[in-house]
């Protein structure tokens, strides 16, 4: 392979590589925007169910689920 081959090669290798990077950062982006329009909801129902506690087994998973979505989407922050 000539020398104009192996630049026209490594040329390509960074412009895929660069498309790869934005699209994760792009998907990354919109995901943490679909997550933090959630927030509303999932940190009214967190606080309802720490004022209070649910008494059956389904309500306290249900509370349970909604604290840890309340962390997984940095609700508080």
């Amino acid at each position: 392979m000539t020398y104009q081959g192996w630049r026209a090669l490594v040329a390509c290798l960074l412009v895929a590589a660069a498309s790869s990077l934005v699209s994760i950062v792009y998907a990354n982006a919109a995901a943490r925007q679909s997550e933090q329009r959630w927030c509303g909801i999932v940190t009214t129902l967190d606080d309802a169910y720490r004022a209070t506690p649910p008494q059956s087994e389904a309500g306290r998973k249900i509370a349970a689920d909604i604290a840890r979505l309340r962390g997984e989407f940095r609700c508080d922050r």
